[in-house]
């Protein structure tokens, strides 16, 4: 039958060679005019991904929220309640812009870090915080605008991110580049202390701003209009009046444009210009603030400030290599966390230390490596520029940061780190695996599972040490034991927070041992560590309490006023002291002849200090006992500073006693 017959089969067709396979590349954003916008920069970002943003804005606020009810810490001192320009409100502004960021706490010029400090937009964030909520409430407000900040970076950073690596409406928005690469940011717990000290403000307010840059240059390249490269400026120059590392975004914005805009070069310079200006303008304004642009013709000669102090070429630039195969480490595997990177928590090393020379060797075969896959615009290569171009200001090779190191300092670089992942993740892996396996994503998501954890984790279990000076610098001292500072601001917090509540003796004693312990452990590692050496005058006096013997206690004074006879904190305890001891049952004999050793013989003949000869002296005579030498000498002083009767008054007592 007819409908039994089979159908002649098809006539043979010529054999095509198999099409290539496919090259794996990154991809990357046309130009504007020739592809739809992206949905990063069209106007339903929040209509699409309402959700992403959501979560990484509750993230932040689930992993730093308990950081709400801390109060302030560290240099919050001077940067919020103890600036006398914060604390006046709006009032303040004017100050805050015309002065270096620590004038209001120091009320003089005082040039203690190269190159100063001027970061007023955060300190007029402070001001109007103040203004508003007042000084009580500060601290809640200070560490929930933190908080709030941060997520808006991590949804920003996943907003630009979207649209270098766009996603289709079937694909995984959970296990996107841009998601992976902000989910990474928000959870890093080296971001800890950016967010749980109310002063990493500057740090949060640079990156965020500078990221808005960054997204309203390739606004302008999408839109086609020049108002965006006016904004793109305007948010640069706010960026850099946040923190001064801003500035590197100059050349971080460009490069960003080249790689993921894909413009001619002729094209990329027009996002230059305006970041340009914004950065003479900056410069300009920073000028005019402090009166020099990096050195006013000091040297920096206190360790705790110049961490390099006294070492040679060699162990400077051995040490700086040190620190940075230290970032990178933190940056992958972020333990143990610590504040405190002071003289010598870093160690002292030279080039035969391997440490130094495997950072000499990553971070020059990272840039060589990158710069030469420029033209193929690799992801890896990009991150490697990012990263190297926002470590660079505070990387201690061309300016001194005042420190070996610190973890807010890799805030903005771990922006490459968390993009690298993110990409490899995503992107990378599943491409690697696709012929291997049915289910190339499994892996991926295991890995970025046990990343997420492990970094959740530690940012929990780090922010409650952000709590108060006891939590944290006890949690320093056990990480930091090389540091003479952690060794200090320990015996600080326990004598503040501790000892000066305790009622009896036997409460104190062992108090003191521990005090005395860390003190001397933190002179023993720098001994003219004037922070030191005050509190070891404290501890001498806590000891004397226990143990009533004044040789002790004035050899002590003695060590510490002949180490810093200027330092005016060390100069008040001790004349507190020894009126406490005048009027309190203190030998009158050995008051006397220290207050006459230090007043007379140190402070009016050797420094030529005759004001504070006068006190000690004066103190040493309300033990209701005529010492002649101290008349005599009470009345030598007062003679060359012109008060003779005050002169007349002294001799006349000191005769009546002869």
């Amino acid at each position: 039958m007819a409908k039994n017959k089979k159908k002649p089969a098809p006539a043979p067709q010529p054999r095509k060679s198999a099409p290539p396979a496919p090259k794996v590349v990154a991809p990357v954003r046309k130009p504007a005019k020739q592809v739809e916008r992206t949905q990063t920069f069209a106007s339903g970002f929040w209509k699409q991904h309402w959700l992403p943003a959501l979560l990484l804005t509750a993230l932040a606020f689930a992993l730093y929220g308990a950081s709400i009810r801390y109060g302030y810490l560290l240099d919050d001192e001077m940067v919020i309640w103890k600036n006398d320009f914060v604390l006046k409100g709006l009032a303040g502004w004017s100050d805050i812009f015309a002065h270096d960021s620590f004038m209001g706490y120091f009320k003089e010029e005082k040039f203690l870090l190269e190159g100063g400090r001027y970061r007023p937009l955060s300190l007029a964030m402070f001001a109007l915080e103040v203004q508003l909520f007042g000084k009580e409430a500060h601290p809640v407000v200070g560490h929930t605008v933190n908080i709030l900040l941060y997520g808006l970076t991590g949804v920003l950073l996943y907003r630009l991110l979207l649209g270098f690596f766009p996603t289709s409406p079937e694909s995984r928005w959970f296990f996107s580049v841009a998601f992976i690469g902000a989910l990474l940011f928000v959870v890093h717990p080296i971001h800890s202390e950016a967010i749980a000290n109310i002063k990493g403000r500057d740090e949060i307010l640079a990156l965020l701003l500078s990221l808005g840059a960054l997204w309203a240059t390739i606004k302008y390249y999408d839109k086609g209009s020049s108002v965006w490269l006016v904004f793109s400026g305007l948010l640069l120059l706010l960026g850099m009046l946040a923190k001064e590392n801003a500035i590197t975004f100059v050349a971080v914005i460009p490069l960003s444009v080249y790689f993921f805009v894909k413009v001619p070069l002729s094209r990329v310079w027009a996002s230059v210009w305006p970041l340009l200006i914004a950065a003479m303008v900056f410069m300009f304004i920073r000028y005019q603030a402090l009166g020099y642009m990096l050195n006013p013709g000091k040297a920096v000669t206190d360790l705790m400030n110049n961490p390099f102090l006294g070492m040679s070429f060699a162990e400077k630039t051995a040490t700086i290599s040190l620190t940075l195969a230290w970032y990178l480490k933190l940056l992958v595997f972020p333990h143990p966390l610590t504040h405190d990177y002071y003289p010598y928590h870093v160690p002292k090393v030279n080039w035969t230390d391997w440490r130094a020379l495997l950072g000499l060797v990553l971070h020059l075969g990272m840039g060589v490596w990158a710069v030469l896959h420029l033209k193929t615009r690799k992801v890896p290569a990009y991150a490697v520029l990012f990263y190297l171009f926002t470590l660079s200001i505070v990387s201690n090779i061309f300016l001194s940061v005042g420190a070996f190191m610190n973890e807010r300092f890799v805030y903005m670089p771990s922006v490459a780190f968390c993009l690298l992942m993110g990409w490899w993740l995503a992107y990378r892996l599943p491409a690697l695996l696709n012929e291997k396996t049915e289910r190339p994503y499994i892996l991926g998501a295991g890995i970025l599972a046990a990343f997420v954890g492990f970094y959740c984790w530690k940012t929990i279990t780090r922010v409650p040490d952000w709590k108060d000076a006891m939590s944290l610098n006890t949690s320093a001292v056990r990480l930091s034991e090389g540091s003479c500072r952690a060794h200090t601001f320990y015996v600080t917090a326990i004598y503040e927070d501790i000892y000066r509540k305790l009622k009896t003796p036997e409460q104190k004693a062992p108090w003191i041992d521990t005090m005395d312990y860390h003190i001397r452990r933190s002179l023993e590692i720098n001994p003219n560590y004037s922070a030191a050496l005050i509190m070891s005058a404290a501890v001498a006096a806590a000891r004397f309490e226990q143990d009533h013997q004044m040789d002790k206690l004035f050899n002590e004074f003695n060590y510490c006023m002949n180490k810093i006879p200027y330092n005016t904190n060390v100069r008040d305890f001790v004349e507190k002291y020894l009126l406490y001891l005048a009027k309190n049952g203190g030998n009158p004999n050995k008051v006397a002849s220290f207050a006459y050793s230090n007043g007379y013989e140190r402070y009016f003949k050797e420094l030529n200090d005759p004001q504070f000869a006068i006190k000690l002296l004066e103190n040493a005579l309300q033990n209701q006992t005529e010492d002649t030498r101290v008349l005599d000498a009470l009345s030598e002083i007062y003679q060359s500073t012109g008060n003779n009767a005050k002169a007349v008054e002294m001799k006349a007592r000191a005769d009546a006693n002869r």
